[in-house]
């Protein structure tokens, strides 16, 4: 019988422990406590650092000129399949690149040029546990 293992990162193992920011921000702050929202789980982190990576265009983070996604980039190109497979390529190259750690399973690329936004579903699992699904919307 084969037993399914996972990796469980110590400092999950901690809840009292935030492992990094939340993303998008958001205000959580009560009296006496810290203003912004955290995230508890090594898996909840490496997502909202995936968007901020790509979300960031190169050259924009300072003292960090190659930091960044440029997905920014394709937001004013004409919507095609052409377009769509170009912002394919970007992701798989830069996750492949900046996040070892992240096993990418599928990447859908929609658009919808009547109201000019641009949406990415990436299927992904961390260090091959579970698998989680993120949807990014871009719109000018």
């Amino acid at each position: 019988m084969a037993i399914k293992q996972t990796n469980i990162f110590p400092i999950d193992l901690q809840p009292r422990n935030a492992v990094g920011l939340a993303f998008p921000f958001t205000n959580s702050a009560t009296s006496g406590s810290i203003p912004f929202k955290l995230n508890y789980t090594t898996r909840d982190q490496v997502k909202s650092n995936i968007i901020v990576y790509l979300s960031t265009n190169k050259g924009e983070r300072p003292l960090n000129p190659n930091y960044g996604g440029g997905l920014k980039n394709f937001l004013f190109e004409q919507l095609s399949t052409n377009t769509f497979s170009n912002v394919e390529d970007v992701i798989k190259r830069e996750l492949a690149s900046q996040f070892p750690q992240v096993n990418l399973k599928k990447v859908e690329v929609l658009g919808s040029p009547d109201n000019y936004t641009l949406t990415i579903v990436i299927t992904y699992s961390v260090f091959n546990n579970e698998t989680d699904t993120l949807a990014i919307n871009f719109n000018p």
